[in-house]
């Protein structure tokens, strides 16, 4: 009996152990959405700057040097701060298939309840991670660093033989060269409707996957804006071209188009 019982203790030991030493995944499960400051994963001793629409992997420990969020292969969304650190693979968001905010439209001049919309998060973004060394200190106070840090070369010839799948002809050459969009930090147009952040901050995202963070006491033009995200206890205010406001109070996920 005692053999039994030492048996026992023995397996649920190892199996604890086990447990204990299992190490993250090594695939993607979340990518930055937007940014409104660098934000900085360390690798190592350095710490580097994480491009706006990069794939982040469970183990990718960051830090964030002002307002952004991450978008999380399920669906849910983690919003930062200034001062936060955060291992990816260790956010309740990583566990949520969905949206973690109540979905919105904007209706005739009016914030309405709508479903929540599904997309596949995954293909928004880019297996690039990190800006290039290059980008770092003198771009932070640039207009330039908020582009996409990465250039697509397409799809490569995948083989000679006629067995193989895949194209055996060379591709056409950019701008010929059909592009695949993915989410970077970019400009959101002119026109449409003004949002001013009363507290807080907010994301918007346009029809073409730039985003951008707006910052408060700041009047914004959306342009091209198709999704605006609004985290709880933030507030904005958006104005139409005839004056007419509507308050919106996070949490929101507002669609716009």
């Amino acid at each position: 009996m005692a053999q039994r019982l030492m048996g026992c203790l023995l397996v649920a030991a190892t199996a604890s152990l086990v447990t204990a030493c299992k190490e993250r995944s090594d695939k993607p499960i979340a990518g930055l959405l937007a940014a409104g400051a660098p934000v900085l994963r360390t690798q190592g001793k350095e710490q580097r700057t994480v491009a706006v629409g990069a794939q982040l992997t469970g183990d990718a420990l960051l830090t964030a040097t002002g307002p952004a969020v991450l978008e999380y292969f399920g669906g849910g969304l983690r919003f930062l701060e200034k001062g936060d650190t955060l291992e990816i693979g260790d956010a309740d968001e990583a566990k949520l298939h969905g949206s973690n905010l109540p979905a919105h439209r904007w209706v005739e001049g009016s914030v309405q309840e709508a479903p929540r919309a599904l997309r596949i998060v995954a293909a928004r973004y880019t297996n690039v991670q990190v800006t290039p060394k290059s980008a770092h200190e003198d771009a932070y106070t640039s207009t330039q660093y908020f582009v996409a840090f990465f250039t697509p070369n397409g799809l490569q010839r995948l083989g000679s033989d006629t067995d193989h799948e895949g194209p055996h002809t060379p591709l056409p050459a950019p701008p010929f060269r059909p592009k695949v969009p993915f989410i970077h930090a970019g400009d959101l147009g002119e026109g449409g409707l003004v949002a001013v952040v009363d507290d807080g901050f907010a994301v918007a995202e346009t029809d073409d996957l730039a985003t951008a963070v707006l910052l408060e006491g700041r009047e914004v033009p959306l342009g091209r804006t198709v999704r605006l995200l609004v985290p709880d206890g933030a507030e904005v205010t958006l104005r139409a071209k005839d004056g007419s406001e509507v308050e919106v109070e996070g949490p929101a996920d507002l669609r716009l188009r």
